[in-house]
């Protein structure tokens, strides 16, 4: 049908230079995602210690340290991309 054909591209569904290719152009967001989730894993994991040793005692300074970073990444995403469009 006419649908299938414009969805369905003519060449064999789940080839392995179709997945190859896939892979290529998505690896570097994969790697991204896996490091930033590594990153807020860690510091999950380090918060009581961090909480004794640089923000004395105050698990409220732990916490915003941990909430900047999810303010910092979009508005920085946001800056460079306007600074590399020009």
């Amino acid at each position: 049908s006419k649908l299938q054909q414009i969805v369905l591209p003519r060449s064999k569904m789940g080839a392995k230079s179709e997945l190859f290719g896939v892979f290529r152009v998505y690896w570097s967001l994969l790697l991204g995602n896996i490091v930033e989730w590594y990153e807020f894993a860690v510091y999950g994991y380090l918060a009581t210690h961090l909480e004794t040793h640089f923000f004395r005692g105050s698990a409220v300074g732990v916490w915003l340290g941990f909430s900047v970073t999810f303010l910092a990444r979009p508005l920085g995403g946001i800056l460079l991309g306007w600074v590399g469009d020009r």
